[in-house]
């Protein structure tokens, strides 16, 4: 009889959220295996630790994974930590290698896995992905109906990802949080998108952000952005909205977020309705209408309005 290595997601970070069939599994193996030089270091042994205060009693096995980009050194400890498993393997003991968040999403334990299981069996124990966590935490939904869903890692060439259409999800960002937001601070000028980032969800120094210039330089490497409703405006979108960022007036009126500000309506299109145009004028000590307090026309949501409100003074009969 061999033993069979368990690849367990614990979720991600907060205790309640870890499966009970990660903690069945873990229950029925004799050695635990983190990816960690000890216990206090190791968050995915600190979820399970506060479910079943009983994996103390279990035999761990402590394995080292330098966070390098070196090549051979990634190598040489994923060879390291797979023979000590082997080596228990052999002994007909059953190891669960513990992973925060989901075994199969940026894991660890994928490189470990393709050595062990050569010889042995080896099953995987899902967990709650961290980025489901956070959308649940900011109560919104990752994607609806037909949207495409692109999980990003850090390392990945940002001017990239403005390419793809659908919801982007931004992971292991923390050292890379100020090229991230720098690079999202630059996009928002030519798309329309929300924003939110959560680090360290479920933890008990959690933190959410739902303005990209609250976002740290530097944070936990536990970091989700969240990109909904990406639009390029001055591309696909400029039948709708259009920016003249060059214009020596632009803004030419006072607007909450000059992302937003649409320059499409420069002359209202509603001026010529007088008093019936629904726009916050007034009239000069000369009898000039002034729309200098107005924004319908500026507002990007408001081109609709606008021509649907024309089309009624053309077709009164509509």
């Amino acid at each position: 009889m061999k033993g069979i290595l368990y690849g367990i997601g614990t979720g991600p970070g907060e205790s309640t959220l870890i499966t009970q069939k990660a903690i069945d599994t873990i229950m029925v193996c004799e050695v635990i295996a983190l990816p960690s030089t000890s216990k206090e270091n190791c968050t995915a042994y600190k979820i399970v630790k506060d479910i079943y205060p009983e994996i103390d009693s279990k035999e761990f096995l402590f394995l080292d994974f330098p966070m390098t980009k070196d090549e051979s050194l990634l190598q040489n400890a994923h060879k390291t930590a797979a023979d000590k498993i082997c080596r228990q393997l052999k002994e007909s003991k059953n190891v669960a290698f513990l992973t925060i968040g989901d075994v199969t999403v940026y894991s660890t334990f994928t490189y470990v896995k393709n050595l062990v299981e050569k010889q042995f069996d080896v099953v995987l124990v899902n967990g709650i992905p961290s980025f489901c966590a956070v959308a649940a935490k900011l109560g919104i939904s990752i994607s609806d109906q037909d949207e495409q869903i692109h999980i990003i890692p850090a390392s990945y060439e940002l001017k990239d990802s403005f390419n793809m259409d659908g919801t982007l999800v931004f992971m292991k960002s923390g050292k890379k949080l100020l090229q991230l937001k720098e690079f999202l601070l630059q996009k928002k000028s030519s798309y329309a998108f929300d924003f939110y980032a959560v680090s360290n969800c479920g933890m008990t120094d959690e933190k959410i952000y739902r303005d990209i210039n609250e976002l740290p330089d530097n944070a936990s490497y536990f970091s989700i952005v969240i990109i909904k409703n990406k639009m390029r405006i001055n591309q696909d979108r400029n039948y709708k909205f259009f920016q003249n960022t060059k214009c020596e007036n632009f803004p030419c009126h006072e607007i909450e977020n000059k992302g937003n500000f649409n320059c499409l309506f420069c002359y209202c299109p509603l001026y010529y309705l007088g008093d019936k145009c629904g726009g916050n004028f007034k009239y000069t000590e000369k009898g000039i209408k002034s729309c200098i307090d107005c924004n319908i026309p500026h507002k990007k949501e408001n081109y609709d309005l606008i021509r649907n409100r024309l089309r009624q003074e053309c077709n009164p009969q509509k």
